[in-house]
């Protein structure tokens, strides 16, 4: 061992950083180090080797081997401030690693006339040599139409004896994206209901889209591709829904919508007596949280009510599971007749009510103080990142006192004769007095939200749509669109790539019809993972 290695070096933390960076780029490019960055680098390995012989010999106290490592920079001065003996030391902070844009490509220049080695061409240079050092770089951002036709010729050898034929294999890379005799790609029917169910182009927006960008592409075309995805992509909506059905909290609300090939059908009312026609259409967004915090995000455009798509969820759910909570609005036709539910009410909207008439109320302003409270109360529990239980106490101690008040301050104006009772004023207090119980039903049950602007959010979805194509125009197309929209929006809520695994879906279909359970957007990361490891390995 040389004098060099049974001596400590101090390495500085953020000189070993850049060195680090250094090197890399050296590999990346092809480079050489300078003399600077090799001295620096063998003192490190000498330093390296002094930390595994002072280890081996037991003859190191943590300070030094942070110092050792870089992690603190000493320094013998006394602090004259404080007039204390002990040396300054400093945490310096944690190296960062190079991240790259994930999107970005890289694409490398040689230069057309030199390479290395060759003779310097300048002409006051007579002896000098190229030789490879720090490339230029620039970011060029581009863009190109959405759909893109590619002829694939392959070369076909034939025996001019037997006449057999010999053709060239199709590239892994084009069978990735469908097999032979599908004309549009894996990846263009993913780009295709992305479009449609969630920016909300419908199938003639993106047919004129594709025309001006000079390729074509029909909307009943667009139509049949989004529903062979749709077909390859259900095993994995039936799975949702039977895992949806398990969850011990729902969120769920509806909006309006129009199916042009649905006519009216007479139907038995959900309380048992007697039938009605009923007319209405509407689209269901329906939340469920499974025992990891994990979204399931299920949506239905049908005839029917957000609760009658509950009780279609919930005739999966195994009979001796508790009721779970839902939080929706106080409507009536978002109660369930499966089970009973532990519903919430949202106080957004209640909240609203009042805010809505504030300019002609100005008496509303304390209410809508005292609900500011409650949030700022929901958010301090964010931040202390408390269990379900400890945010339900912390709760109640802290915000239903607050509501109480509100409770108070209500039935105080209700007993006011001045007050008109079916004014906005009146409406919006007796809502909050009728609705109290569900109202506070987060002081009372574990995990219950307080609102439920997260559905509303989500409902979005369907709303841009249907301000931009309408409508619907057969039950069919509607189907379609409740598979796809729930795939797109609960792998969007697991912050996945959508277009990837739209793709993935296709492209493992068998897998996906043999084993859902491993595809559904929360579990896809890990499967593709083992994918991918199981085909290195083979």
């Amino acid at each position: 061992m040389t004098q060099a290695s049974t001596s400590i070096e101090e390495i500085d933390h953020k000189q070993l950083a850049s060195l680090i960076d250094r090197v890399e780029e050296a590999i990346e490019h092809g480079l050489s180090l300078s003399a600077d960055d090799l001295l620096l680098l063998l003192n490190a390995i000498q330093t390296l080797a002094t930390v595994q012989e002072k280890l081996e010999s037991k003859d190191v106290t943590l300070l030094k081997l942070k110092k050792l490592l870089g992690m603190v920079t000493s320094s013998e001065r006394r602090n004259n401030n404080s007039g204390s003996n002990r040396s300054r030391r400093s945490t310096s902070s944690t190296r960062k690693p190079r991240t790259k844009q994930p999107s970005t490509k890289e694409e490398k220049h040689t230069h057309e006339s030199l390479k290395k080695g060759d003779p310097c061409p300048e002409p006051h240079c007579e002896k000098g040599k190229v030789y490879s050092t720090r490339p230029k770089t620039f970011i060029r951002v581009s863009a190109h139409a959405p759909y893109e036709s590619t002829k694939h010729i392959l070369e076909t050898l034939r025996c001019n004896l037997c006449r057999t034929e010999f053709t060239a294999q199709v590239p892994e890379s084009v069978l990735n994206d469908g097999n032979i005799n599908q004309e549009y790609g894996y990846s263009a029917r993913s780009l295709m209901a992305i479009n449609k169910f969630f920016s909300g182009q419908g199938y003639n927006h993106q047919d004129n889209l594709s025309t001006l960008m000079g390729h074509r592409v029909s909307a009943s075309t667009n139509f049949d591709h989004c529903e062979y995805l749709a077909n390859d992509s259900m095993p994995v909506f039936y799975q949702m829904m039977k895992e949806a059905a398990l969850s011990d909290q729902l969120m769920g609300d509806d909006t309006s919508h129009r199916i042009l090939g649905q006519k009216p059908e007479e139907r038995a009312n959900r309380n048992g007596k007697g039938k009605r026609l009923r007319t209405g259409i509407y689209s269901s967004c329906l939340i469920a949280k499974t025992e990891k915090n994990q979204e399931i995000v299920l949506f239905e455009t049908s005839l029917g009510h957000l609760g009658e798509f509950i009780d279609k969820i919930m005739r999966k759910r195994p009979l001796n599971l508790p009721p779970p909570r839902l939080m929706s609005d106080a409507l009536s036709s978002n109660n369930s007749t499966i089970v009973d539910l532990i519903k919430g009410l949202c106080n957004a909207h209640s909240r609203r009510q009042f805010c809505d008439i504030e300019d002609r109320y100005p008496e509303v302003k304390h209410i809508l103080d005292r609900y500011d409270l409650i949030w700022k109360n929901e958010e301090h529990i964010k931040q202390e990142s408390m269990s379900k239980m400890d945010r339900m106490r912390y709760h109640k101690t802290h915000s239903f006192p607050i509501m109480d008040e509100i409770l108070n301050w209500c039935n105080t104006h209700l007993d006011d004769d001045t007050l008109e009772e079916n004014g906005a004023l009146g409406k919006a207090i007796k809502y909050f007095v009728k609705h109290f119980h569900g109202l506070t039903e987060f002081c009372r049950t574990p995990g219950v939200p307080i609102d439920n602007n997260r559905t509303e959010e989500t409902l979005k979805i369907v709303i841009r749509g249907r301000k931009s194509y309408m409508f619907f125009k057969t039950v069919n197309g509607a189907d379609v669109a409740n598979v796809l929209t729930s795939l797109i929006a609960t792998a969007w809520r697991a912050g996945i790539n959508v277009y990837q695994y739209l793709i993935d879906l296709q492209r493992y279909k068998e897998s996906v019809k043999s084993n859902p359970e491993n595809w559904v957007p929360y579990r896809y990361e890990a499967t593709i993972a083992v994918l991918h490891e199981n085909k290195k390995a083979a």
